[in-house]
């Protein structure tokens, strides 16, 4: 997907203020295996190397990005730093 994307930086604790609809986001298969393997990339790179990455998800509200490590990626939800989490069905892109 790896495209000039949009979105309002927030900070990571602010996540856990965030609403996460139950709908997935639209993305096709292709997209989705290569979000897949991003997320589990970035996890490693973030517990070897504390390297950070680019999280783009949507909430009830809007689009988001976040700057942080991931320190787990899990069969539904990604875990960030103070067991912050963002279901993998709302993230849009990952940028390494």
């Amino acid at each position: 997907m790896t495209k000039e994307i949009q979105a309002t930086l927030v900070d990571k604790h602010a996540i856990k203020d965030c609403k996460f609809p139950n709908e997935k986001i639209q993305l096709s298969t292709t997209e989705v295996s290569n979000l897949l393997i991003k997320l589990k990339v970035a996890t490693i790179l973030g517990n070897m190397e504390k390297i950070k990455c680019r999280i783009f998800f949507r909430d009830s509200e809007e689009l988001k990005v976040v700057e942080t490590t991931i320190w787990a990626t899990c069969e539904k939800n990604i875990v960030l730093k103070a067991g912050i989490f963002i279901p993998i069905r709302r993230i849009v892109d990952v940028l390494i």
